[in-house]
């Protein structure tokens, strides 16, 4: 396994700086040390506490895969050891997918090529969410009901992009980074066989396409609205919208009648839709799902995608790297093969006493959120029994399910990567669609995006009231058990904080102790609480990622509410463990307790990254970059400035109104 020490942002002092005053440059003063000896490597976006414990993950990841592989063919048919290593298996034969070519899509390429009107439009539609299991052009998808949590509602969402542009909506048109996509994407469909000219003129198409598309889905602040995505209609009002598309024979294809109502998560895009209906010949629509299907398979159809998949993240990351196949591998198992791979890991890697001490972690950072609400003086006394009523029923899983999805029932085979994906896809779609019309029952640690045993990662979900923890952070750097209790309260506790904190941020207060989108608030509070979130929006408005380039305020403000809470919950939690623990409230190198809390924080966010990746990726994306994070949160909190006798006319001082204090 690679070593978690100091250079991997292990807490120590070796990574501070203890020349530099800490009321002048605390993120220089906790990391200087670090940010002076580490150099990020040239073939990395970025180096922090998440691609360091990313990098031990992988090599857990490597061992078990292989072990997997050498197994599978005297496993058991459908057990998660035969399932991961014949995937596996079949993943890292690249002669033989080399050797077939694109031959594993032809047939999908077949089914689009024989589309000959909008009807078939709409079936192929309905089809490809089965196939690929994404959405392209638009889609209508299973999922909790926002307003009622005890039901599965049916979702009609906008596609998926080739370009991205949900991470670049505002690369102009014409700008350099525009064309260099422009001409990744040419390379990939020469790849795949057209020729320079028809790859060129069918590419242009779709940038308008999708630009067009994407100009009339909701901006980033605007989705951070449920109001803005979640609009209940009718059937027939939807299918009035959109009268080009029979969204009836999208539904066909999974076996299901239109209901009476379908929430509708994009207001104005279905007339833009159908204006490119009616506006373009069907041939582009064909030639658009086309390259989606190539796009969407490129990583399974052996090495010859390789240099384009490597100039792609130089163009977006800045750097000049693909992982390697061992790597890219387990991202395809957890996309394909979660819950089963999942599996395997927790039975390696993860103990019950690492649960268990996470648990007690977890429980106490709880209660003093609890204790914290209690003794709030801004809410009124009924939005506060609702506030307290919520964080009662708040609801948070440590590790893994305690019911793993059941895969066994789909063939997976050592010679038929596509195949094992395909079939995988209509498993879970499937099973998603057959969801409709049942009592909603929660899948934990599900999201393979988010929430995977196999995911760095904690995840807070509205409709739940509740957050999982999932195996693989309660690791170090984030958790290091044996260390003392203030440098991982502070770390992976104030993780756990961050996620409470989420049902009651700008965004998670919309939502009831239920789950369901319900306003329990006073009207003279709710303006209270965005006092108090304004202040965090200035504070980040403000601040300067690179230079002549803010970050958004508005976006960023439910991350940062919750890293404020995150580390508030912890350091009380902590004062309040040591006052149970009274032997370990001790200085260690000469740091208290809360010393140590706030630097191991900072230490924790420590950050060097590629300006592209900041620009491409962090401008648009709710969470900031971690060097922001690394010292923006500790503003808010006063043990803080006591800590480390910061005061007025200090560099790192805050006034006090200028602090929130929402909870």
């Amino acid at each position: 396994m690679p070593e978690i020490g100091p250079d991997q942002l292990s807490f120590s002092i070796t990574n501070m700086d203890p020349s530099v005053d800490p009321g002048a440059d605390f993120y220089r003063y906790a990391a200087g040390g670090w940010l002076d000896r580490v150099e990020r490597p040239s073939d990395r976006v970025s180096i922090d506490t998440f691609d360091f414990m990313g990098r031990r993950l992988t090599a857990q990841m490597q061992s078990l895969m292989a072990d997997a592989g050498e197994k599978s063919a005297t496993a058991e048919k459908g057990s998660p050891l035969q399932q991961v290593g014949a995937f596996y298996n079949a993943y890292m034969d690249t002669a033989a997918l080399d050797e077939k070519g694109i031959a594993p899509i032809e047939p999908e390429l077949a089914r689009i090529d024989a589309i000959t009107s909008l009807d078939d439009l709409a079936t192929y539609l309905g089809r490809y969410i089965t196939v690929a299991g994404e959405v392209a052009l638009v889609g209508l998808v299973p999922s909790t009901d926002q307003a009622d949590t005890t039901r599965v509602a049916l979702f009609l969402v906008e596609g998926s992009l080739i370009f991205n542009q949900e991470n670049l909506y505002d690369v102009p048109p014409g700008s350099e980074l525009d064309l260099a996509l422009r001409t990744n994407l040419r390379q990939v469909l020469e790849t795949a066989g057209y020729d320079a000219a028809r790859a060129t003129a069918v590419v242009d198409m779709i940038a308008d396409l999708e630009r067009e598309l994407h100009s009339a889905t909701l901006t980033p602040v605007e989705a951070m609205n449920p109001a803005n995505s979640y609009q209940p209609k009718s059937f027939k009002e939807l299918q009035a919208e959109i009268p080009t598309l029979d969204l009836g024979k999208m539904l066909a294809v999974t076996d299901l009648e239109p209901p009476e109502t379908i929430v509708l998560t994009q207001p104005r895009y279905l007339a833009a839709l159908e204006k490119m209906l009616k506006d373009r010949p069907i041939e582009d629509i064909k030639d658009y799902l086309k390259v989606k299907v190539i796009n969407h398979f490129k990583p399974y159809l052996g090495t010859r995608f390789d240099e384009t998949a490597k100039e792609w993240t130089k163009i977006i990351y800045g750097i000049d790297r693909l992982p390697p196949r061992s790597e890219l591998v387990q991202s395809a198992l957890q996309s394909n093969l979660g819950h089963p791979v999942s599996r395997l890991y927790v039975e390696r890697y993860f103990s019950e006493e690492t649960k268990a001490k996470a648990t007690d972690m977890v429980e106490r950072i709880h209660r003093a959120f609890q204790k914290r609400m209690e003794m709030l003086g801004w809410l009124a006394p009924e939005t506060k029994a609702a506030a307290l009523e919520k964080l009662k029923k708040l609801s948070y899983k440590v590790g893994y399910p305690k019911n793993w999805i059941d895969y066994s029932s789909v063939e997976i085979r050592a010679d038929d990567l596509v195949g094992n994906i395909i079939r995988l896809t209509a498993f879970d779609a499937g099973r998603s669609y057959a969801k409709l019309g049942r009592p909603a029952v929660s899948e934990d640690f599900s999201d393979s995006r988010a929430t995977l045993p196999v995911i760095i990662n904690a995840g807070y979900s509205m409709v739940k009231n509740g957050f999982e923890v999932p195996a693989a952070i309660l690791q170090p750097a984030a958790f290091e058990a044996d260390r003392d209790a203030a440098t991982y309260f502070c770390r992976i506790g104030a993780v756990l904080g961050h996620e409470m904190t989420h049902g009651f941020d700008s965004r998670g207060r919309l939502y009831d102790a239920n789950g369901n989108l319900k306003d329990w608030w006073k009207p003279e509070d709710a303006s209270a609480f965005e006092k108090e979130a304004q202040k965090l929006i200035e504070q980040a408005s403000a601040y300067e990622v690179l230079p002549g380039l803010k970050l958004n305020g508005a976006l960023s403000v439910g991350e940062n509410m919750a890293d404020v809470g995150g580390i508030n919950f912890a350091y009380e939690a902590l004062r309040d463990y040591l006052a149970e623990h009274p032997e370990e409230n001790v200085s260690i190198d000469g740091l208290t307790p809360a010393q140590r809390c706030f630097i191991s924080w900072t230490q924790f966010w420590a950050m060097k990254v590629t300006d592209q990746a900041i620009r491409g990726v962090f401008l648009s994306n709710p969470h900031p970059p971690s060097f922001y994070r690394a010292t923006a949160a500790l503003k808010h909190v006063d043990a803080f400035y006591e800590a480390f006798d910061i005061r007025e006319g200090d560099k790192e001082w805050m006034p006090p109104e200028r602090r929130v204090r929402a909870w």
